[in-house]
C-alpha cells in the first residue's frame, strides 16, 4: 500500500474519532472555527496562575524599578484594551534575563525580558512584541496547541488501524505516526507565529502605534541572530534556513510578510515615543546579571562565586545559567561549569571515578591551580559532532565546590592548542572580596550626539571588547555604517 493510500484511509476514519470530541470553538480574533481540545477560559486562567511563579523563578526573578515595571505594564494595558478577549486581566511582567525573549502563558500572562528592551529603540517596537504575545492569547493558540496534540494522537491511532487493515508492520507505522504528529504540531506552531504577527499589527494600529515599528524590530531580531551566528563562527545566513517542518518561520519570511501587511494599516499621527522610551531604559543592565557571571572580552568573571579566568585569542565567550562556553577556530571549544555532586577525597579520584567514569582516561595527574588541588586527564570521546580529543581539568575550591574545564579539539589538533589551553587553566584564580565588589555589570546608557561624532567614534566607547562593538552599536540603534548622526540626536551605548 502506498503512503498516499494510507493517508486516504486515515482521512476516511478520522471522523469516527473526532465525532465524540467537543473541543471546537470560534476563534474570537478571526471568526474561524478552531479545535482547542476543550480548553476553556477558566482552565487558561488556572494554568497561567499556577505556572506564573515558576516562570518568575526560572528567569531570574522580576527586573527593574517599580517605575520601569509600571511603564511596561502601561504599554501592555493600552494594547490590551484593543483585543477581542477581555474576560480576564492581562498581566505584563519584565524578567531579569539578558536573552532577547518574550512569551505568553494562558490566562493573560505575558513576559518580556530586559534583554529585549536593550535591543528596542522606541516604545512602539516594544508594543509590537507585546501585541504579538497578545495575539497568541486572543487567537486561542494555547488551546489550539492542546487540540493539535490531541489530534496528533488520534491520527496516530487511526494510522494504526489503517495499517492493521492493510497488513503493514508495526515499525513502519510507528515511523509514519511520528511523521504525522510532527507535521501537525510543527505546522500549527509556524501558522500561529504568522497569525500573531498579523494580529499584532491590528492591535498596534488600534492603539495608535506605528505598525512599521514591529517590522523594524523583527529586522533587529534577525540582525541579533546573525551577529550571534558570526560570533559562533557560523554563516549568518543560517538563521534564515527553514523547511516545511520548521517550528517557526525563518526570520526573513516573518520580516517580509509583516512588511507587506504593515502598509495596509493607516494610523493618524502614529506613536513611536522614542525619547520617553530611552529615558525609561537608561541604566538597565545589558547582558548577564553579576549573579550569573560577566564576560569582559576574553575574560569571564563571577563576583558572586569569586573567580575569574581567560580564554585564548580568537575565542568567543558565551554564558548561560548552567555553563560557560568558549568557541574558537576550527571547532576548538572550552566548557566550564561546576560539579553537581562533588565527592570528597582526592580530586584525582573525582576525575577518574566520577566525572570521567566509563572513559578511557590517559595521563591522569594531580596539579595545583592558584594553590588549589586540581587534577587533569585526557581521553578520546564520541560526540554528536564526531570524535573529539578532550582534556578534563577539575579544581577543588572546597569540600562543596569543584570547578571543571573540558577542553575539546578535533583529533590531531591537541598539540596545537596545548599551550593556549594550559594558559587558560592557569589563568583561573579566586577573587578577593574587594576585587569581586569592584566588578560591575554593563548597562545601557544614552548618549547625546555632539558635533563631530560619527558612528565609528561612538562605537569605540562601547564596553565589551569582543571585537563586535561597531556591529552591536549599529544593531541596538537601528543604524547602518553609512548613517550620518546629527548633533543632539540620542543614541544608546553599552558602558559600565
Amino acid at each position: 500500500m502506498t503512503t498516499r493510500t494510507i493517508f486516504t484511509v486515515i482521512t476516511c476514519i478520522a471522523p469516527l474519532f473526532l465525532a465524540p470530541l467537543s473541543g471546537c470553538t470560534t476563534n474570537p480574533a478571526t471568526g474561524e472555527s478552531v479545535f482547542t481540545g476543550g480548553m476553556d477560559t477558566a482552565q487558561e486562567i488556572s494554568i497561567g496562575r499556577e505556572q506564573h511563579p515558576q516562570i518568575i523563578k526560572a528567569f531570574g526573578g522580576e527586573y527593574g524599578s517599580p517605575e520601569l515595571r509600571r511603564y511596561i505594564d502601561s504599554v501592555g494595558q493600552l494594547l490590551a484594551r484593543t483585543v477581542e478577549r477581555r474576560g480576564f486581566t492581562y498581566k505584563f511582567t519584565l524578567l531579569n534575563s539578558g536573552i532577547v525573549n518574550a512569551f505568553a502563558l494562558p490566562g493573560g500572562y505575558i513576559y518580556i525580558s530586559r534583554g529585549l528592551l536593550t535591543l528596542a529603540e522606541n516604545e512602539a517596537e516594544v508594543a509590537g512584541v507585546l501585541a504579538h504575545e497578545l495575539g497568541h492569547i486572543n487567537a486561542l493558540h494555547h488551546g489550539r496547541r492542546q487540540g493539535s496534540e490531541t489530534l496528533a494522537g488520534i491520527l496516530i491511532a487511526g494510522a494504526g488501524i489503517a495499517a492493521s487493515a492493510a497488513g503493514i508492520g508495526s515499525n513502519q507505522i510507528g515511523q509514519l505516526g511520528n511523521a504525522v504528529a510532527q507535521s501537525v504540531l510543527r505546522g500549527y506552531s509556524r501558522e500561529h507565529e504568522l497569525e500573531s504577527d498579523r494580529l499584532a499589527l491590528r492591535y498596534m494600529s488600534r492603539a495608535g502605534y506605528d505598525p512599521q515599528a514591529m517590522v523594524d524590530f523583527l529586522k533587529k531580531m534577525r540582525g541579533d541572530s546573525r551577529l550571534e551566528a558570526r560570533r559562533l563562527g557560523q554563516s549568518p545566513d543560517k538563521v534564515d534556513a527553514t523547511n516545511y517542518l520548521a517550528t517557526h518561520p525563518a526570520p526573513i519570511e516573518r520580516v517580509q510578510k509583516a512588511s507587506a501587511l504593515a502598509g495596509q494599516y493607516r494610523v493618524s499621527r502614529p506613536m513611536l515615543a522614542k525619547d520617553a522610551y530611552l529615558r525609561k531604559i537608561d541604566g538597565i543592565i545589558y547582558g548577564d546579571d553579576p549573579d550569573e557571571g560577566l564576560i569582559r572580552g576574553r575574560t569571564f568573571l563571577h563576583p558572586k562565586l569569586g573567580f575569574r579566568f581567560d580564554v585564548p585569542d580568537g575565542f568567543q565567550l558565551f554564558n548561560s545559567p548552567t555553563q560557560v562556553r568558549a568557541v574558537g577556530p576550527d571547532g576548538a571549544t572550552i566548557i566550564f561549569d561546576s560539579a553537581k555532586k562533588p565527592s570528597d577525597g582526592p580530586v584525582s579520584y573525582y576525575v577518574s571515578n566520577v566525572w570521567g567514569r566509563g572513559a578511557s582516561l590517559r595521563e591522569l595527574e594531580t596539579i595545583y591551580i592558584d594553590g588549589l588541588e586540581s587534577a587533569t586527564a585526557s581521553a578520546r570521546l564520541n560526540t554528536n559532532s564526531g570524535a573529539r580529543d578532550v582534556r578534563l581539568l577539575a579544581i577543588r575550591k572546597n569540600l562543596q565546590t569543584i570547578f571543571r574545564f573540558a577542553f575539546l579539539t578535533k583529533p590531531g589538533q591537541s598539540a596545537r592548542w596545548s599551550k593556549p589551553f594550559r594558559r587558560t587553566s592557569h589563568s583561573f584564580q579566586l577573587l578577593t572580596e574587594s576585587e569581586a565588589a569592584a566588578i560591575k555589570p554593563l548597562r545601557i546608557r544614552t548618549h547625546r550626539v555632539r558635533r563631530g561624532d560619527t558612528v565609528a567614534s561612538i562605537a569605540q566607547r562601547m564596553a565589551g571588547e569582543d571585537g563586535y562593538s561597531l556591529d552591536r552599536f549599529l544593531l541596538i540603534n537601528g543604524l547602518t555604517k553609512e548613517a550620518r548622526l546629527r548633533p543632539g540626536q540620542t543614541v544608546k551605548i553599552i558602558a559600565e
